[in-house]
């Protein structure tokens, strides 16, 4: 495994609109932070305008028109539909404010896609393990996003793929048996790696991961995640 790029199929199907929601968070994060991954996007889009400049347009259906205002109204339906507010029972320590304005600098240091998305879920993380927290941002079919935030020194369990996995490094850095990975590096994944991606001691990693399936992982996971009858 090495620092891979996406690569032109990517690219092309972001620029013609048929990537998953998922994978567009994920180019348009590393975009944010490589210009040269920048670059390629905005080449890509330029390519596809070409091409749709010379192309025959295509008929549009009787019904287009409403169906467009159809999605438009519901969408200002559900505009300002806010549930109840729940206040807080009893007062917050000092020692949990402190935590969760850490929490809180920590996301809003993140790339600006990643940080809103972060930010709508409430800033939610889940345990996943000691000293690792996942949070879901966006689910698509089987492709899925979600923020993983290690401690320095804590890692994810060993895992193989059903799938390919995307580790975008946004903050700190993690090593996993194979290679390095620093902020705007990627790791990409298959179904013939197996790693166990752990970050480096001194600073907490967070990483933007997307996978179009899920893990398989090894070890005591494993036993676990077979006799559940898998985990998502």
């Amino acid at each position: 495994m090495t620092h891979q790029n996406l690569g032109d199929e990517i690219f092309s199907a972001y620029a013609s609109g048929t990537l998953s929601g998922p994978m567009r968070l994920l180019l348009e994060t590393q975009s944010q932070l490589d210009p040269s991954v920048a670059r390629q996007r905005d080449d890509a889009e330029m390519a596809a305008g070409l091409l749709l400049s010379v192309s025959e347009p295509a008929p549009l259906r009787a019904s287009a028109l409403s169906e467009i205002f159809a999605v438009v109204d519901a969408e200002a339906g559900g505009l300002g539909e806010a549930g109840a507010s729940v206040s807080p029972s009893g007062r917050q320590s000092e020692k949990a404010a402190r935590m969760a304005s850490r929490g809180l600098d920590e996301l809003l240091a993140l790339p600006d896609a990643v940080r809103d998305l972060a930010l709508e879920a409430g800033g939610n993380w889940q345990f996943a393990g000691p000293g690792v927290r996942v949070m879901e941002l966006m689910r698509e079919g089987e492709a899925k996003a979600e923020l993983i935030r290690l401690e320095p020194g804590r890692g994810v369990p060993r895992h193989t793929h059903d799938c390919k996995e995307f580790t975008l490094v946004l903050c700190g850095a993690f090593d996993d048996g194979l290679a390095r990975y620093g902020k705007g590096e990627m790791s990409i994944a298959d179904p013939d790696i197996e790693h166990r991606p752990v970050a480096e001691a001194g600073e907490i990693c967070i990483a933007l991961a997307v996978t179009d399936g899920p893990l398989a992982f090894t070890g005591p996971l494993g036993w676990v995640q077979r006799a559940l009858g898998g985990m998502n």
